[in-house]
């Protein structure tokens, strides 16, 4: 039987009209929710956002619910508000898994009215450039750097089934759509930050990337190239080390393989590592706590976080807000599962906004990190049905 957008539709939202629907789909957990019951925009790094959590949960308990659930995103920038919220409606159930066969929604296409980079090709080859002359001045490894594409659609996106594609075309990764303030923030992310199920974390960076190829040989040379690519292998390094080092104070046991494996998106290879570890029985961190002190890694950002940020905060001439911050959810008992908010967009009307980043490090070539960008934002055009070849 030929799969098509309906059997997705189906499995995923309650009511395919509305755009409040929250969604996040994962290889352990579909958790989805409609509505709100309240919300929490209090910054993550603020003082008193524990005990807004806590007052939160309290309250969704007192109205019956037993295990309330807390669902949104948490920006790139923990100072900056989160938008975070606990449904009027949720469940948590077993997770699709992928019974379901990949498809393209062929009748779901867009064209591109008005298109627009920022920055432009131009002065991201200058940001690179001006990055590169930072390493040899100061204790700067990595910096992370990123451009956002504005398109103007010729007609308004229908979300579901914007979500539906995005899903059947990249079956492996971290599907979710989260309802922002005027938009919402759709996507397929590759990159699983954190996961907490009891007394057990699962994180698995990804850095280190290389676009795939149509012909079968050139695409397996290319995962070969970049497996062996001594500049992806440091950049990726910088990343586990990071996340080793944020973890290992909070935790009793952590399990890092010695050396990355590759992993492939429809659009792109990665370098990839799978860390286990397990949390003390006495006093363990809550998932806030442990987000707090691995968010943002360097694969995001760079390293050291704090002159990484400040160099992205003095050269990117955008804000990121939700992009390559967190989207997913956690629960009254602890649970919850965070996933890195890239190949997604922010969808409004006919209008989508897209993201994507490159890690800069001191051999980096200009050039191909915005080629690399492109190549990552490949992944939402063709959900989009978008021919042109606009990036």
């Amino acid at each position: 039987m030929d799969i098509t957008f309906p059997d997705y539709a189906d499995s995923l939202v309650t009511n395919q009209s509305q755009n409040d629907v929250f969604l996040f789909n994962s290889n352990s957990n579909l958790v989805r929710g409609n509505g709100v019951s309240q919300r929490l925009s209090v910054p993550i790094l603020s003082p008193s956002f524990h005990q807004e959590v806590q007052a939160l949960f309290k309250r969704e308990r007192n109205r019956g619910i037993v295990n309330p659930i807390l669902v949104g995103a948490i920006p790139f920038d923990m100072t900056q508000p989160t938008q975070l919220m606990a449904p009027d409606w949720s469940e948590r159930i077993t997770a699709l898994g992928y019974s379901l066969s990949p498809f393209i929604d062929e009748a779901f296409s867009h064209r591109v009215m008005e298109q627009n980079f920022t920055p432009s090709h131009g002065n991201f080859v200058a940001m690179v450039e001006q990055a590169l002359s930072i390493f040899d001045s100061s204790p700067l490894k990595k910096v992370v750097l990123s451009k956002i594409l504005t398109l103007t659609l010729d007609r308004a996106i229908d979300i579901p089934r914007l979500l539906s594609n995005i899903m059947a075309q990249n079956p492996n990764a971290y599907h979710f759509s989260v309802p922002l303030e005027r938009e919402v923030l759709v996507g397929a992310s590759p990159e699983l930050l954190l996961r907490k199920q009891g007394n057990r974390i699962f994180s698995n960076p990804l850095a280190g990337s290389a676009r795939r190829l149509d012909c079968p040989d050139r695409d397996r040379q290319a995962a070969e190239t970049l497996l062996k690519s001594s500049k992806d292998q440091y950049e990726h390094r910088l990343v586990v080390e990071a996340i080793r080092s944020s973890l290992s104070p909070l935790i009793d046991q952590l399990s890092v393989p010695e050396h990355p494996s590759l992993i492939s998106t429809p659009t792109m290879w990665h370098l990839s590592t799978q860390i286990e570890g397990t949390l003390s029985d006495t006093n363990p961190p809550s998932m806030f706590d442990l987000i707090k002190h691995v968010h943002p890694t360097p694969a995001m950002c760079g390293t050291p976080t704090f002159d990484a940020q400040h160099y992205i905060r003095c050269l990117e001439p955008h804000q990121r807000g939700c992009f390559s911050g967190l989207v997913g959810w956690c629960d009254f008992q602890g649970n919850g599962e965070w996933a890195i908010a890239i190949r997604c967009a922010q969808v409004a009307g006919n209008k989508a906004t897209l993201f994507a980043g490159a890690g800069v490090v001191p051999d980096s070539d200009p050039e191909s990190e915005w080629l690399e960008t492109s190549a990552k934002m490949r992944t939402m055009l063709n959900a989009f049905g978008i021919k042109e070849d606009v990036i």
